[in-house]
């Protein structure tokens, strides 16, 4: 049904030890710096589905050539370079959510600003009421030479109260 396909392990050549000129890394020395995990399905399998041929060493451990070794580290190295960056645009952008944050929560009145014999609690209220947009007046209106018009329904106090009837 499902045809997950494992690639072929071959079998490790063996270095001829006469010949230094082969620079091999033991496996379990790739293993211990490149990952906290092995891969899945072993580092043999890894490395083989990647075709870096592996080679007995004189000691009969497996080994893959320097120049693998070198370009599995570089690979590590770029990772681990995406991933710093990573790490410090989401921290840049949590600050920058947090400054937003604090920039929105209201900061109440300095202590200094408030008038003498006037309770903090009535100060801190006038100041929210004096924030709050209010519409001009039609002399205000008329004086501002804007050609707009604006419409001010006429109704009394006690329509605004709504005492009328």
């Amino acid at each position: 049904m499902f045809r997950n396909t494992v690639p072929a392990i071959e079998a490790p050549v063996v270095m001829d030890p006469a010949d230094p000129a082969d620079d091999l890394i033991p496996i379990s020395a790739i293993a211990l710096d490149l990952a906290a995990e092995p891969p899945a399905g072993g580092w043999i399998a890894y490395l083989a589905s990647r075709g870096i041929p592996i080679v007995l060493d004189d000691l009969g451990r497996d080994c893959i050539n320097r120049a693998d070794g070198r370009q599995l580290f570089d690979e590590k190295h770029e990772a681990e370079v995406r991933r710093r960056e990573a790490i410090a645009r989401n921290e840049q952008r949590a600050i920058a959510a947090y400054e937003q944050q604090r920039a929105s929560i209201w900061t109440g009145l300095a202590a200094d600003s408030l008038p003498v014999g006037v309770a903090p609690a009535a100060a801190m209220l006038q100041a929210a009421h004096d924030a709050e947009p209010r519409r001009q007046t039609p002399l205000e209106a008329a004086l501002s030479n804007n050609s707009e018009m604006t419409y001010h329904s006429i109704r009394t106090m006690s329509d605004e109260d709504g005492d009328a009837s």
